[in-house]
């Protein structure tokens, strides 16, 4: 198992935010975060990623405790891409190469270079590869930021909201290569997404979130017109298209 989430909780001050939320992602898993704003998806997110330190809990990848790593081996561990990354002034190519930082000793290697080529072929930046990144379009640089976490290579992919920034065939483009990444690399993938056709369309497992809790874990089954009513307060049909379920609202 890649990733096991066991009984986190975390409060800004007194406010509690995430409440004794467990989960687990397996090998070549994307598991899918579902809810409406505010209900702690994205501070469930840095609490897995260190970047705040939960109240208490237990995060495991592979079997190793989070809090026990420093930050090189975080960082060669979880790749991370948050709701809006900033970039320092430098080319595409450079930016990319920024994710083999963890792995780096003593100067960038082949294989490293290698990486970041391909990388940047899969998600067709290889044309931007020596623009300036601070030049590009918003869309454009959150397919840099997820080329950077792809750089990594590392066995867990923490994605806030990927695809907000990005147009409907960049959206399909992103969440294929990530998806097919994981599978073939064995990897575990946790997406928070608000578009739940497209998180039906790309997730093996589902998490759903309200009011900070865990309302349900498991197979797409679990997004059905009940849930989908109870957690976004909407009227909703699930049909199947071409064996995909889809969300028609009423």
């Amino acid at each position: 198992m890649n990733l096991e989430v066991k009984n986190l909780k975390f409060s800004y001050g007194h406010h509690e935010i995430v409440k004794d939320i467990s989960f687990y992602a397996e090998t070549g898993e994307l598991v899918a975060v579902l809810g409406v704003n505010g209900v702690g998806k994205s501070t469930m997110i840095k609490c897995i990623n260190k970047i705040h330190k939960p109240d208490s809990g237990e995060i495991l990848i592979k079997g190793t405790d989070v809090s026990a790593m420093g930050s090189n081996e975080l960082a060669r561990n979880i790749g991370y891409v948050p709701q809006s990354s900033e970039f320092a002034d430098g080319t595409v190519f450079d930016s990319v190469l920024l994710g083999r930082k963890p792995f780096i000793k003593w100067d960038v290697t082949e294989k490293d270079l290698e990486i970041v080529h391909e990388i940047l072929h899969l998600l067709s930046l290889q044309k931007y590869a020596m623009r300036n990144v601070t030049e590009l379009s918003g869309g454009e640089r959150q397919k840099v930021a997820i080329a950077r976490a792809l750089a990594q290579q590392t066995p867990v992919l923490l994605f806030d909201e990927p695809t907000s920034n990005l147009d409907l065939k960049n959206q399909l483009e992103v969440l294929k290569i990530i998806k097919n990444i994981v599978k073939d690399k064995a990897l575990s993938a946790v997406v928070v997404i608000h578009d739940l056709n497209l998180a039906l369309r790309f997730a093996d497992k589902f998490l759903i979130i309200r009011e900070g809790r865990v309302y349900d874990f498991g197979g797409d089954e679990i997004v059905n017109e009940r849930s989908i009513s109870e957690v976004y307060g909407v009227s909703a049909s699930v049909i199947v298209h071409d064996g995909c379920r889809i969300v028609v609202p009423q």
